[in-house]
């Protein structure tokens, strides 16, 4: 049979458009949020709903879907329960109706009121009854009014929204239910349980019992699954190894899975978001900062990752705003609503055109109206809904079409291996309901899209700012003035009726002037990471040891060789030598035998033969790798120090002074060593582990950053005990510590007391408070620093990542600004970075790298895109210390001389410098020919329409030309006015 060959997915370029701080919603406050199944917010075509902080969660925030500018302490709030708000929905029938459950093991319906001021709901429209036990999600049917299911703990409950009774109940599972989904025609419900098993039941089959179950995630941590189609559905989890995973099924033959997809390791779930119109699927982790887009197809591949779009933001949770909201005529596919700690980010996803003055029906197809396609007592019958779609074009003013019958999907019962308790609870038998009114559902409006309305009510003006400015240089932001008639369309197609209530309105908040402001951006934000060709890796590395202690960075790597432990219990430290790339053969290794665990190596700076390691015994190992490097297992080192009584945590070669290594360890202690003489100087005041040194550019300070988060800044020289000290990331699990900016701060990177990555900025003159700190996404492993001087760069990564995010540090607010993220195909276990001589700066490659797998090490080269790259760019690349020779020698140093780096210049030879360059050649348009020396200048354009003048033009001419000499009030001519 001939191989499927995928089609090219029309959605592919389609990309997020990252909206400035104006447009999102800020001021809130959702940093202490609890561990549940629900996403955190929802939407609906008029309104977003999502968790915040206080009363003990049990607060929900509601806004209207246009909302932006800053919120303070107007933001309505619905006080839902007494306990955490695990989870709500929107009615896909009523954009009004709000469902919620909680912790307090009740359900709740809200009624939203249409008014011009939005006022949050002070009572429930309905109760229903209590739950066994607290309630963990819910969920509409998609299809059906008045129906909805809601998990908590192992049983899934449905309910009869009108009447708010139970009609059937699911008890099939021993476990915590993790995830549930309807199907798309309403008729099936999956879940995704802690017993590890995937289940399908069909509600109207009058048992309890699951039509089909396999076997889901191999661990039994959380796990979420959707339908993407109408007999195929997607589950994520972990893996053994840490690492996510997204599995598909096909519901007709629900015996495995048809394949996986692995990801990055993290604690947070992905959670999976789908879009049925174009089969664009995106997922999201928790604590993470970026968000993944994919295609979902019917054939192998199942899931074809598009992009994965950094945020800047640490993301607690999203949604999909309704097709209905959406803006097509700019090109709007779809919009995520990102929650994070402090804000509501809208995320609008664009896909290119070349113009969107029409509207394209080939990227938008109509899409669901809203409008229930059967009822409760039809659906329980058996009755296939009626699917009705509306047209997304504005032109069309949301006129439908016919009504398409649900494709009934058909399953098979399949014998369920495991224990299957059949419940009584199917039908009325249940806990008997308390008295509530029936609720009243408003027919849902089909919504126009995206149209200019124009409106006089009086609203506070919002301010909106022009086009972002791409430059490099600093600029002001321009400001036009507010449109009160757009703010006014806002609020006009939110709420169309007036409506008396009982409680005091709450005033919307509206974005206030700013002032101009400067914004700087970073020669270095669309800096590109490009691994090299495959014939230039070093492949089948086997036997790689991946468990490397917390404060080792567990590779190392100078211009002619690199280093790695291998797994074994004699501390084996392979050396492989970069030039021999290609495929390594079936045998093992050359090694460095130690006959303890190693715990750290460094390489020294200023001779690339010799590598530094320190041990479990507390000593360190000097070795010289010979010419053309190691030959089978070596086991005697040139040196052996024993340097501490404890084992060493981490060693650090002196910047600039030969033969001078620091060594830290178990016992609390940094030493100082001179090499030549083997003696040393300790630093003292340190009374927890120490995760982390650096040594200063300049070789004068060292600083220290511990287990119990406290930054020590010492002049080893000068004093033995810390000259600063100051508090770092409360985490203390783990941290690097780096200077950066010529000395004048220190970058810590670490975890918060949320145990969430966390990049932070100090000081060393003043440690007693923070310069700056952006968190990042919440991951196990350590994200580890790695900073280039001359760009200002700070590269960070960790062991099970596969993004490598950048930021360069400035001397002034906002200190860090987010660079472009290079993303590997596969996870990595480390980084090695080379000095700036390595660096090919013809091609404008400002830093280069080595990345580690497990099977593989693999060169990185970073490059700035530029227009005119036949230069050097000199702007890029100033005059470079030269790191990798000594200015000094130990005994020197210690006796307390000084001496800087040499400087050199990277300019090539037979370069032009772009600052040198001359200017820019207008190019000859592709499709237009012509000659330029044709082209006329403006006085000879002047000159040709002074020739072509009438008569009685030039008679005027003449005579305005006589009244140089002649008195003005004395002259007439017919063609002048009276003067």
């Amino acid at each position: 049979m001939a191989a499927w060959r995928q089609k090219q997915w029309k959605y592919k370029n389609t990309t997020p458009k990252i909206l400035k701080k104006e447009e999102c919603i800020t001021g809130l406050s959702a940093s202490r949020l609890m561990q549940t199944a629900g996403n955190y917010i929802r939407a609906s075509s008029k309104y977003m709903v999502f968790n915040i902080d206080g009363h003990g969660g049990g607060c929900l925030g509601v806004l209207p879907l246009s909302t932006t500018g800053h919120i303070s302490s107007n933001l309505p709030l619905i006080y839902a329960h007494g306990n955490f708000v695990s989870d709500f929905g929107f009615s896909p029938h009523d954009d009004s109706l709000l469902a919620t459950t909680s912790f307090d093991n009740h359900i709740k319906l809200w009624r939203l009121p249409d008014v011009p001021v939005l006022t949050a709901p002070s009572a429930p429209e309905s109760e229903f009854p209590e739950l066994p036990r607290r309630g963990d999600a819910l969920s509409w049917n998609p299809l059906v009014s008045s129906l909805m299911y809601v998990v908590a703990g192992n049983l899934l409950r449905l309910y009869d929204v009108r009447t708010t009774t139970k009609m059937f109940e699911f008890d099939d599972q021993e476990e915590v239910i993790q995830g549930a989904c309807w199907s798309l025609d309403g008729s099936h419900i999956v879940t995704s349980s802690k017993d590890l098993l995937v289940r399908l039941f069909d509600p109207r089959a009058n048992s309890s019992a699951a039509l089909q179950s396999c076997p889901g995630h191999e661990v039994v941590n959380d796990s979420r699954i959707i339908y993407v189609n109408d007999n195929r559905i997607i589950t994520t989890g972990f893996c053994t190894d840490r690492s996510r995973r997204a599995m598909i099924y096909d519901t007709r033959n629900l015996s495995g899975a048809l394949d996986n997809v692995d990801f990055d390791s993290s604690h947070g779930i992905l959670v999976p978001l789908f879009d049925q119109d174009t089969n664009m699927l995106y997922a999201y982790g928790r604590g993470d900062n970026n968000v993944r887009f994919m295609e979902s197809t019917s054939k192998p591949p199942y899931l074809v990752q598009a992009a994965c779009d950094l945020l800047k933001a640490q993301v607690k949770g999203a949604c999909l705003v309704p097709k209905t909201a959406v803006d097509v005529m700019k090109g709007e596919v779809n919009r995520l609503l990102v929650l994070s700690k402090d804000s509501v980010v809208p995320v609008p996803y664009i896909i290119p055109r070349r113009s969107y003055a029409e509207f394209h029906s080939d990227v938008f197809p109509d899409t669901y109206s809203g409008e229930p396609g059967c009822d409760v007592d039809a659906w329980l019958t058996g009755a296939a809904p009626q699917i009705v779609k509306v047209s997304l074009d504005p032109a069309k003013s949301g006129k439908k079409s016919d009504p398409v019958e649900a494709k009934a999907i058909k399953v098979e019962a399949q014998p369920v291996a495991h224990k299957t308790a059949v419940s009584n609870s199917n039908g009325t038998s249940g806990d008997a309901p308390t008295p509530a009114k029936p609720v009243e559902f408003k027919p849902k409006a089909v919504a126009k899209v995206a149209k200019p309305v124009v409106a006089t009510s009086n609203v506070s003006p919002v301010s909106q700012v022009e086009k972002e400015d791409h430059s490099t240089q600093t600029t002001p932001v321009k400001h036009r003035e507010p449109s009160t008639q757009d703010a006014s369309a806002r609020q006009s197609q939110l709420f169309k009726s007036t409506e008396t209530q009982t409680i005091k309105p709450l005033v919307w908040p509206h974005l206030c002037r700013r002032h101009p402001v400067s914004v700087k951006t970073s020669k270095f934000r669309h800096l590109k990471g490009t691994p090299l060709h495959k014939s230039h890796r070093i492949e089948n590395i086997r036997n790689l040891s991946n468990r490397v202690p917390g404060e080792s960075n567990g590779f190392a790597a100078n211009p002619e060789r690199c280093a790695i432990t291998l797994k074994g219990p004699a501390g084996l430290v392979s050396v492989l030598e970069l030039e021999n790339v290609g495929k390594l053969e079936d045998t093992p290794l050359p090694a460095l035998s130690h006959g303890v665990p190693v715990c750290d190596f460094k390489w020294d700076p200023f001779n690339n033969s010799r590598l530094a390691t320190g041990t479990e015994s507390g000593a360190v190992f000097l070795w010289e790798i010979p010419e053309g490097g190691l030959e089978g297992v070596v086991e005697e080192p040139v040196k052996k120090i024993l340097a501490h009584n404890d084992k060493i945590y981490s060693l650090e070669f002196h910047p600039l002074a030969s033969d001078v290594l620091a060594s830290s360890a178990q016992d609390f202690q940094v030493k100082i060593w001179d090499l030549q003489t083997e003696t040393s100087l300790t630093l003292e005041g340190h009374s927890s582990p120490i995760l982390a040194m650096a040594w200063s550019s300049n070789g004068i300070y060292l600083a220290t950053y511990s287990k119990d988060s406290i930054i020590r800044i010492y002049e080893p020289r000068a004093s033995t005990s810390p000259i600063r000290e100051g508090k770092g990331p409360s985490g203390g699990r783990s941290g690097r510590i780096v200077w950066v900016l010529n000395d004048s701060f220190v970058a810590v990177s670490g975890f918060d007391r949320n145990s969430e990555r966390c990049l932070q900025l100090f000081d060393p003159e003043d440690l007693s408070v923070g310069v700056a700190s952006v968190e990042l996404n919440n991951a196990p492993s350590l994200l580890i620093p790695y900073y280039d001087a001359d760009s200002h760069t700070i590269f960070l990564t960790a062991k099970g990542d596969t993004i490598v995010q950048a930021y360069e540090v400035t001397s002034d607010a906002p200190y860090f600004q987010v660079l472009s993220s290079f993303h590997a195909s596969s996870q990595h276990q480390a980084l090695a970075f080379l000095p700036k001589k390595c660096c090919d700066v013809a091609n404008i490659e400002f830093a280069k790298a080595y990345r580690l797998t497990l099977t593989m090490i693999e060169p990185i080269s970073f490059t700035v895109p530029r227009v005119r790259s036949e230069f050097f760019q000199d702007d890029l690349f100033p005059d470079t210390s030269v790191t990798w020779e000594a200015s000094s020698t130990s005994s020197e140093w210690f006796s307390g001389i000084d001496k800087q780096a040499k400087v050199l210049s990277l300019f090539p030879e037979g370069m032009t410098k772009l600052s040198e360059a001359p200017p820019e050649k207008v190019k000859e348009r592709k499709y237009e020919k012509f000659d330029a020396a044709t082209y006329k200048t403006a006085a000879q354009k002047r000159d040709e329409l002074g020739h072509m003048q009438s008569p009685a033009t030039d008679s005027m001419d003449m005579c305005i030309s006589c009244c140089i000499s002649t008195d003005i009030k004395t002259l007439t001519h017919p063609l002048l006015p009276s003067w």
